[in-house]
């Protein structure tokens, strides 16, 4: 048995948000998957862009509660509609196996509609050969893909301390509010289309604060799109969606935000909070998916693996945990963060692995952490697969590298043509 792990696609409706343009890299793996024998694909998280579609930006800032009411199944047929021969692929493949569809957090709206589940599977295959789950629990493989914005505290669901009702996470209100309150800014701009399209891929999130500064030197902007950001942010942060979370999962920043927010200066001291933030999320650049990978493994003990099973984090599937215990994993995959990676892990004596798919969405992101230097636009069509042989796991990490655009001066852009880098890591457990 042979199984293909895919995340983080982000196909979209083929508007000015969809930067998906590998349809021939993606149609050629799964048609060859096929051909290879392979019985399952299993996609783990954010497969479609749902988040940032037309359909989305059309409602505005539609209440989520109200938005969920109005969600139909045309947000996906636009979609298949741009990307046809991808979805061909899918039900070819899904003709001699199956497709494991695991939702994360770009398109969590599958999990509030039937309709649109019903719809995903006919685009894929057919209601026995496709599943769209809210994880997907391996028992025969003896590992768990799971998406990961579950474990990160911008990107998961969280429940008003008032009234109890499930609420969208903050990272999907700051999309919407962003696509609705400054992307009009940025369009009104002459910068290239391409650039445009970038600001949505600037990673770490708020990183996007210097990316804005910098292309305001290189292309000579009029307009300070980096104050209308940190206008637009400070905006977001007053709005009340913006303080129910706040007061459900981090109720410090409430004096925080009194003193940076409200007061005279605000504005000033805002943009300070904003570089404050960043400059915190840098020295806590670490893995935390790869760290609860480790407890989902129970390499962190007891009390590690109950820390990753906690309830609060699956409050989107009803507050159910995956139904595992300590030690039964071998494995766990997972996406999100887009970071591809396989490592080995030790758990009581045992060998097991944590593997990250990583994306097919481009990355735009700090030459050596230093704005100076300029951004580099990434691609890495990343993809895990695990194979069975005589009662032995063999697990490859696949990753085709592409590197174009990089701006290496403020004086000078150079365009370079994509160079694709091959990359596979064998490892048995």
């Amino acid at each position: 048995m042979k199984k293909l792990y895919l995340s983080d696609l982000h196909i979209g409706d083929g508007t000015l948000k969809d930067d998906f343009k590998f349809d021939s890299d993606l149609i050629e793996l799964i048609l060859s998957s096929k051909d290879k024998g392979f019985g399952e694909i299993v996609i783990v998280g954010d497969g479609l862009e749902l988040l940032i579609s037309e359909f989305i930006r059309s409602r505005r800032m539609l209440p989520f509660d109200r938005l969920l009411k109005e969600i139909d199944v045309s947000i996906v047929d636009a979609i298949e509609s741009k990307h046809q021969e991808v979805f061909r692929a899918f039900r070819e493949f899904a003709e001699s196996g199956r497709v494991k569809y695991v939702v994360g957090n770009h398109d969590s709206l599958l999990l509030f509609s039937e309709r649109l589940r019903h719809k995903l599977k006919e685009l894929l295959g057919d209601e026995e050969k496709v599943e769209i789950l809210p994880y997907y629990l391996d028992r025969e493989f003896k590992t768990l893909a799971i998406h990961g914005n579950q474990y990160d505290i911008v990107n998961r669901f969280f429940r008003d301390r008032k009234n109890g009702n499930l609420m969208q996470p903050f990272g999907d209100f700051m999309a919407r509010f962003m696509m609705e309150n400054f992307d009009k800014c940025l369009m009104r701009t002459e910068l290239p289309e391409q650039v445009v399209r970038d600001y949505q891929n600037v990673h770490p999130t708020l990183d996007v604060f210097q990316w804005l500064e910098y292309l305001r030197r290189v292309y000579e902007v009029d307009s300070d799109l980096q104050a209308e950001w940190s206008r637009q942010f400070l905006i977001l942060l007053k709005s009340h969606d913006a303080q129910r979370w706040i007061d459900a999962n981090w109720p410090v920043l409430k004096v925080i935000e009194g003193l940076f927010v409200n007061r005279h200066g605000g504005m000033k001291l805002g943009s300070l909070m904003v570089r404050i933030v960043m400059a915190v999320r840098k020295l806590k650049k670490t893995d935390n998916l790869y760290r609860q990978g480790r407890r989902l493994l129970g390499a962190e003990g007891k009390k590690g693996f109950q820390k990753a099973m906690n309830s609060e984090f699956f409050l989107m599937y009803g507050d159910k945990a995956p139904p595992i215990v300590p030690g039964e994993l071998k494995g766990v995959v997972m996406g999100h963060n887009h970071r591809h990676v396989l490592r080995m892990i030790s758990s009581n004596g045992e060998e097991k692995f944590y593997a990250n798919a990583g994306t097919w969405k481009p990355v735009v992101e700090m030459i050596d952490d230093n704005p100076k230097n300029g951004f580099a636009r990434r691609v890495e069509l990343g993809y895990i697969t695990i194979e069975m042989i005589s009662n032995e796991f063999l697990v490859q990490s696949n990753h085709i590298k592409k590197l174009s655009g990089l701006r290496l001066s403020e004086d000078t852009i150079e365009r370079n043509a994509d160079s694709s880098i091959s990359h596979e890591i064998g490892l048995r457990v």
